[in-house]
């Protein structure tokens, strides 16, 4: 691959960066325990690898390494692109930014070489857009360098032409084609492996004095051939027979097989990253037995398979409470750099008691019971754990104390522990994951988990309602119990998971508490002064002060024709305030007070103020005023009140006089 498109590529990528454009690789993992099984079956340069079992590694942009599952059979590219078959005949694919998939709709495919794919009728596609023209009956395919051969069922050595579009020079023709193993094609050069171990060189550059290309010997006992640039002669690296490699020399005898590669031995084929323009990432060597080595700078290290070194674990709440689900993230760390999502359906989890938390089909934890769990996961010889504690987040009811001993209702007690009460012939049978408990009302005999236990009270039935002793979860699950006498209600602690079954006391007993001096409010009758738009100078009695879940509170009124009516919701001092300022409700009946005429009232209910109203009149119908100011006048004395929205009343004797609005 040439420089400029070398820079393109990574202008490429680095813009995809940029933008965010670059795919995340997502919910696809090694397994752990595979990992160790797995051999490299081919290599097209770093971290791109075609594993045994069909799935792959490889990089996204060159940089970060990502694994695919698949069926992949034969891979031909770097580490930036290339193109694969499945073992199905499906055409696979992978760019920058673009993890290895499957092309939807390129089926039937027999080889893939660069950018090109045979299939299997013998005509040659440019990777998953257009035919190629001018070429049929094809039996293999070679690219390299830009540079693309193939060579036809009847024999045909096609060459494509660098300067005609669409046109193929025949440089020879080969007797037997079915003969042929592979090609390898680089720059103006194309080198046949024939099933024999016979290796053809054909150089468009090499030809007699009729212009026809010399084909050249250069081994006879090959078994793999593959192309690498180099400088000052670009090298054919030959693996043969026993074992060895060995690679073409320069000038003169790059016909030749000069120089033995150190250190290889038992090789079967070899693997060149082919982005690069020359050795400097070495030579990637399989062993019979499946193994790869590394030759680099005169030094062979042996290949790992990417095998997990580190699982951490993480979830979102370690605290949750019944009901509430947790996302669970598990990352795998491999030896080849690569950090790895696993999703929960593909992990090796464990949890000690799995009847707390259930799996969901979108992946997730349910938090279904209350208690602690370890979960563990593990990939390989590595595992990572995180302890979870549910709790109830709303009380149950109703717990009692019955002459010193706490019972909890059976039923509902176990469902919120994450297990199950059912009732047959007087007998129940109670069950947490595999713990199983048996007992009977008026007995203290039961069953734990198939041993005898004597319980040290009997359980009880009350309403038609069976209710156990709280030492029973104590001396079966290590429960801790306590009575809130203040409270007058059960607190059950499994670990650090805990519930609260409250009596049926704890509900006016919390009330009152919370309520406080506010409590002395109810029962009083008030008159509607100018408050939420009820009716003004309407009767009504306070009949509950209710505290909510954020600790304001909501007056409760009756009104004298027996409708309930609520206010907002108001903290402790603004209830206190309510009833101490007239302007909201008045301590007495205005009726009663004042013997006024309806047409006095009406006017006032609506909010006006009309010349000849009394101070008191005004007050009930404007409210308070923001100022007041008394100045005299020739002797006459003129009261001026005004409020905060510019209205003003003057009065002169007592009655009103003048009105600016």
């Amino acid at each position: 691959m040439n420089v400029t498109w070398k820079r393109r590529l990574s202008t490429i990528a680095l813009g995809a960066l940029m933008m965010g454009t670059v795919p995340t690789f997502g919910h696809q993992t090694a397994s752990a325990d595979g990992a160790q099984q797995l051999q490299i079956k081919d290599i097209a340069g770093k971290n791109t690898y075609l594993m045994s079992d069909g799935s792959m590694w490889s990089m996204v942009d060159g940089n970060r390494t990502i694994y695919t599952k698949g069926s992949v059979e034969e891979i031909s590219g770097n580490v930036y692109e290339g193109l694969g078959i499945t073992r199905d005949g499906r055409l696979v694919e992978w760019d920058i930014g673009m993890k290895p998939h499957v092309v939807e709709g390129k089926s039937g495919i027999k080889q893939v070489s660069g950018p090109y794919r045979l299939q299997a009728d013998g005509t040659v596609w440019d990777g998953d857009s257009s035919k190629l023209k001018n070429l049929s009956g094809i039996a293999l395919i070679g690219y390299g360098e830009k540079d693309f051969a193939a060579l036809t069922q009847s024999g045909e050595l096609l060459f494509k032409d660098p300067y005609k579009t669409d046109q193929y020079k025949k440089v020879g023709t080969v007797n037997n084609a079915a003969s042929v193993k592979s090609m390898a094609v680089h720059d103006d050069r194309v080198a046949l492996l024939y099933t024999g171990g016979e290796v053809v060189v054909y150089q468009m550059s090499n030809f007699d004095d009729n212009g026809r290309v010399i084909p050249v010997t250069i081994a006879t006992d090959a078994v793999h051939i593959s192309y690498v640039s180099a400088e000052p002669t670009d090298v054919l690296i030959v693996t043969r027979k026993d074992g060895t490699v060995w690679q073409t020399g320069e000038y003169s005898n790059r016909w030749k097989l000069t120089t033995q590669v150190q250190g290889l031995s038992n090789v079967v084929k070899t693997a060149v990253d082919t982005y690069k323009d020359d050795l400097a990432e070495g030579i990637y060597a399989q062993r019979a037995d499946g193994t790869w080595v590394i030759s680099k700078d005169g030094e062979v290290q042996p290949l790992e398979v990417p095998a997990v070194k580190a699982v951490s674990m993480s979830v979102s709440d370690k605290k949750p409470y019944v009901g509430d689900t947790v996302q669970v993230d598990i990352q795998e760390t491999y030896t080849n750099g690569a950090k790895l999502k696993v999703p929960l359906k593909e992990a090796q989890l464990e949890m000690d008691k799995p009847y707390l938390l259930k799996v969901q089909p979108d992946g997730k934890l349910k938090a279904a019971g209350v208690g602690e769990t370890k979960l563990t996961v593990t990939s390989g010889s590595v595992s990572s754990s995180v302890t979870v504690t549910v709790s109830l987040r709303d009380p149950l009811k109703y717990a009692k104390q019955v002459k010193g001993t706490v019972y909890l209702p059976a039923k509902t007690v176990f469902k919120a522990l994450g297990g199950t009460a059912e009732v047959s012939g007087g007998n129940w049978n109670a069950a947490l994951g595999d713990a199983k408990l048996s007992f009977k009302a008026g007995s203290q005999a039961a069953q734990f988990n198939g041993s005898n236990l004597t319980l040290k009270a009997s359980p009880i039935i009350d309403k038609g309602e069976t209710y156990i002793p709280a030492s029973l979860l104590a001396d079966t699950l290590g429960a801790k119990v306590t009575w809130d006498a203040k409270w007058r209600q059960a607190e059950v602690a499994i670990g650090q998971g805990k519930m609260t079954i409250v009596s049926q006391d704890t509900a006016g007993l919390i009330k009152k508490a919370m309520q406080g001096s506010l409590a002395k409010f109810i029962g009083k009758t008030y008159w509607v002064n100018d408050f939420d738009g009820w009716e003004r100078f309407s009767k009504v009695t306070v009949t509950d002060v209710l505290p909510t879940d954020t600790g304001s509170f909501v007056v409760v009124f009756k009104s004298a024709a027996g409708k309930t009516l609520k206010s907002y919701a108001m903290n402790t001092s603004e209830v206190t305030q309510l009833f101490a300022d007239s302007t909201y409700f008045l301590k007495y009946d205005p009726y009663t007070k004042y013997k006024w005429s309806s047409s006095v009232w009406s006017q006032i209910k609506a909010g006006n103020v009309t010349l000849g109203m009394t101070k008191e009149q005004v007050l009930l119908s404007w409210g308070n005023p923001a100022a007041k100011d008394i100045q005299s006048v020739n002797g006459t004395k003129i009261e001026t009140w005004g409020w905060s929205n510019y209205d003003v009343v003057s009065f002169i004797d007592g009655k009103v006089s003048l009105i600016i609005m």
